[in-house]
Parts: C-alpha cells; sequence; structure tokens
C-alpha cells in the first residue's frame, strides 16, 4: 500500500481513538460561537432612492444663451461634498437633541461616527442614487437619512446660488477693471493725437499740398493772363486828354476821385480784417498794404498843364481805370504766387517728415489695437453678464438639476446586518472543522501506533509479527453503542444548529434579544 495511504489511515484511527475529545470540542466551538453570534447588536439600515434629473425643459429652450454647465460633473461634487464635516454636522444638530452640549471634539467624534455609517451608490439607471444610514435604532436611521436627503437638495441649490452671485461678483469687477483700463486707453490715444496734430489731421499732407499747387499754378496762370491783357490796354491808351476835345467814353466813373477815395476805403478796410487774423509778413497783407499805397499815389495826382499850344489836358479815367486794374490783378498775381510758393514749401516738408509720420502712426496703431483688444474683452464680459443673469433668473425659477424621490426613507422592522444566518452556518462549519482537528491531532501525539509501519519507522527494528484483538460479540455491541452514542451526539449538534436558526428567525431577526 503506498505511504500516504497508510498515513491517512493512521490518522483516521488515531482522530477516532479521540472521537470524543472531538466531539466535545465542536460542542465547545458551536456554542461559544453561536452565543457570540446572537450578542452581535442589530444594525437598521434606512435608505432613500433619489432620481437627479438633469433633462429639464428650460435647458434646451436657452440653450446657446445662458452659461452652460456639466451637470454630471456637479451631481458627483455634490455627492463627494454630502459626506464632508459641514454637511455631517448639520445633520448631528439635527438628528441629536444632545448635540448643543456637544464640545469640539465630541462633535468631531460623532460626525465621524455618523460619516462611517453613510452609504451612498449608484444604482443601474443613470442618476439613480441610493442615500442610506446604519444604526442600531431603526428610528434614528431613518431621520439621519430624511435629513442627509434634505441636506443634499438644500446644498445643491445653495451651491448653485452661490456659484452664480460668485461668478457675478466676479465678472462685475472685472467689468470695472476693464472699464478703467478702456479710459486709461483712450486718454492715452487722446493725448498720443494731441501731441501729433500736424500727423493725425495730415493724413493725405502730400496729396493735399499737390493739390494747392496744382489750384497755385492755374491760379497764377489766370492772375498773369488778365495782368498781360491789362498791360496790353493801358498801353493803348493815353495817359491824358485834351479838355477841349470830345468827352472820353466813361467806363463806369471808375477814375473819379470819389471812386478812389470809395476804393481807398474798401481797401484799408480789408488791410484792417487781414491784420487781424495774419502777421505783417503775411503774403495777403503785404499785397494789401501795396494796393493802399498804390491807390493813395493815384489819389495825389493832380491834373498837369499841356505844354505845346497853350492847351490844357486832364488825365484820362480810362487809363487810371486800366491802371487800377492792373494794380489789382498784380497784388492778384503775387497772392497766387506766394501761395504756389507756400504750397510748394508744404509739398517740401510733408515728403522730409512722411518717415516720422509713418513712425507715429504706427505707435498710434499700437495703442488702438491695444484699445480694441480691451474693448474687445470688455463687450466679451458684458455679454457674459447678462449671460449669467438669464442663467440666474432660469435658476431661481427652475434649478438645473431636479430632485425627484423615488422611494422615501421608511422605518426600518428588521435588521440589515448582521446575517445571522451566515454567520451560524460558519459556527457550526467552524466547530466542526475545530472537532475533527483536535481528535486528528491529539491522536497524532498520543504516541500509539496504529500499523506495523509506524512502530517499524518509530524504532528502526524488525518487526517479526503482529498480533490481531480477538473481539467478542459483547466487545461488537460495546462498539456500536458506542458509535451509536458519538452519531447521537454529533446529530445533536446538527438539532441544535437548527434549532438556534428557527429562533434568530422568529425574535432575534425580529428586533428581540436571546431573552
Amino acid at each position: 500500500m503506498q505511504s500516504w495511504k497508510l498515513q491517512l489511515l493512521s490518522l483516521i484511527g488515531g482522530g477516532w481513538q479521540f472521537r470524543w475529545w472531538g466531539l466535545g470540542l465542536a460542542w465547545a466551538v458551536c456554542l461559544i460561537g453561536w452565543v457570540a453570534v446572537a450578542l452581535i447588536p442589530n444594525a437598521y439600515q434606512s435608505s432613500a432612492k433619489v432620481y437627479i434629473d438633469t433633462d429639464t425643459m428650460m435647458r434646451p429652450l436657452l440653450k446657446g444663451i445662458v452659461v452652460s454647465t456639466d451637470t454630471q460633473q456637479q451631481i458627483n461634487v455634490m455627492l463627494r461634498t454630502l459626506v464632508t464635516a459641514p454637511n455631517m454636522e448639520r445633520v448631528v444638530r439635527v438628528t441629536n437633541p444632545k448635540s448643543n452640549g456637544m464640545s469640539q471634539p465630541q462633535m468631531q467624534d460623532a460626525v465621524a461616527r455618523l460619516t462611517s455609517h453613510v452609504s451612498l451608490k449608484a444604482l443601474g439607471t443613470k442618476n439613480l442614487y441610493e442615500v442610506g444610514f446604519t444604526d442600531p435604532n431603526p428610528a434614528y436611521a431613518q431621520s439621519v437619512a430624511q435629513t442627509l436627503l434634505s441636506v443634499m437638495v438644500d446644498s445643491n441649490v445653495g451651491d448653485q446660488r452661490r456659484e452664480s452671485d460668485d461668478a457675478r461678483s466676479f465678472i462685475d469687477s472685472q467689468i470695472a477693471s476693464y472699464e478703467k483700463k478702456i479710459q486709461e486707453a483712450d486718454k492715452r490715444k487722446a493725448d498720443f493725437r494731441a501731441a501729433h496734430l500736424n500727423v493725425f489731421f495730415g493724413t493725405s499732407d502730400i496729396d493735399e499740398a499737390r493739390g494747392a499747387i496744382t489750384t497755385a499754378k492755374t491760379a497764377v496762370e489766370e492772375a498773369a493772363a488778365k495782368r498781360n491783357s491789362l498791360r496790353a490796354q493801358l498801353a493803348a491808351t493815353p495817359a491824358t486828354m485834351d479838355i477841349n476835345g470830345p468827352a472820353p467814353v466813361q467806363l463806369g466813373g471808375a477814375g473819379t476821385v470819389d471812386n478812389k477815395r470809395q476804393q481807398l476805403g474798401q481797401a484799408r478796410a480789408k488791410l484792417d480784417e487781414l491784420r487781424a487774423h495774419f502777421t505783417e509778413d503775411y503774403p495777403d497783407v503785404v499785397a494789401q498794404k501795396q494796393l493802399v499805397a498804390r491807390l493813395k499815389s493815384q489819389l495825389t495826382e493832380k491834373v498837369n498843364p499841356a505844354e505845346d499850344g497853350g492847351l490844357q489836358s486832364v488825365a484820362n479815367p480810362t487809363y487810371l481805370m486800366l491802371r487800377t486794374k492792373l494794380a489789382d490783378e498784380e497784388v492778384n498775381l503775387a497772392v497766387a504766387t506766394s501761395r504756389l510758393a507756400e504750397a510748394q514749401k508744404r509739398l517740401d516738408d510733408a515728403g522730409k517728415t512722411a518717415g516720422d509720420s509713418l513712425n507715429i502712426k504706427r505707435q498710434y496703431d499700437n495703442l488702438d489695437r491695444d484699445y480694441q483688444a480691451l474693448k474687445k474683452n470688455y463687450e466679451a464680459l458684458v455679454e457674459r453678464r447678462e449671460s449669467a443673469n438669464i442663467s440666474q433668473a432660469a435658476g431661481d425659477q427652475q434649478s438645473n438639476m431636479v430632485f425627484r424621490i423615488v422611494d422615501p426613507p421608511s422605518l426600518p422592522n428588521r435588521p440589515a446586518s448582521p446575517n445571522r444566518l451566515l454567520l451560524n452556518l460558519a459556527v457550526l462549519l467552524a466547530g466542526i472543522a475545530a472537532g475533527l482537528a483536535g481528535a486528528v491531532g491529539l491522536g497524532a501525539v498520543s504516541g500509539r501506533f496504529m500499523t506495523v509501519e509506524q512502530l517499524s519507522a518509530a524504532f528502526a527494528l524488525p518487526v517479526l509479527g503482529a498480533v490481531t484483538v480477538a473481539r467478542t460479540a459483547s466487545d461488537f455491541m460495546r462498539i456500536r453503542r458506542s458509535a451509536t452514542y458519538f452519531a447521537a451526539g454529533g446529530g445533536a449538534l446538527v438539532a441544535l444548529y437548527l434549532v438556534v436558526l428557527v429562533f434568530f428567525h422568529t425574535n432575534v431577526a425580529n428586533g428581540g434579544g436571546l431573552i
């Protein structure tokens, strides 16, 4: 026979020799274990099932208008913050009448105990959660579960309101800051423009100077043509005329003394007007002064007697009129020439300062770019504030999360733990295992030899033979009786296990105790 089989038979035989010790050990383990299970206090769990509805009617209506948030993330954060110390302290103060007299360490211990018995879990359906609390007192378990549910709903509404207020406060402060920045940027732009008016109000100085040159050249050419025409007419007109001759044709009386005085008065008035606006060196002022001097000279001319034949002559009015017009055209030509020179100077200056103007305009563009960026951010903030206002108004009317209580907390009538059926079965199996192990162990250490091989291995001597025990009928009767008693002891242990099950099912499981 194989060695392991021999060892197994030896262990079984040795254990059978100490079967009553094993049975007693099994009974002791089971009795102690079942009493310990019975002494474990009952724990009752009160739970509520709540569905968090995030698909409200307001969401599709206000899509793209209000500030959008990740509702699933909000739910996860809300569930995590439900069991934080501040919320648990609120629950303790609501559910524990003695909370007002607790010290800070006592309150912390109460919060820790409460937190350890709170359960939060997601059920199979999306956004369906179970909030529960376990406690030896079923009424207290229900009260805490109901309070947890209220804290969940209230804290969510309060958090949303606080977040909305914080967001609005932040946006308002940013808008005020950007308003100040925009005002400062606008002032920098205005100051920069004021410091370089010649550049910003002469953005087309070169083109304007060229246009002014063209106009001045045309005016010079027209004035020169009129002057030349008047010179030709003046050359063909006699300066004096015989008083005995026929009367000359009067050209509107322009050569009379009264008209000369009137022209002189008008010229002086125009000169005073020009002096009120320009300096003495301004071309128009210089030309006007020349015209006044010329009119004074013409007004003081006197009639000269004729040297030939004793005849008398007077100044020709036509000649005087042409000379006056010629003087006017000379002034006009001088003014046009001066304006042409001034336009040419402006063109030269504009060409010289073109590079500086480009640099100044580039600096101004940088200032304007900063201003436009600030303005863009400001307008975006204003738009977001309006969106936040609409979001808050929508939140005041309907929250973006609606809590629907599927199953409210109820008063439990059966304990949720411990699982005494499983524990009592474990105690029974542990007792049987302890009895078997004890009997086998005692047989192994007792020093008894159950086989010849054990004897030979123990003493290292040859075994000459083995004597078989001859049993009588009374011996066999005694062995059967012992086996019957042993089976009855084991059966009684199993029967006691069944009694324990019935007892816990009818008494302890319904909230009672051992007595």
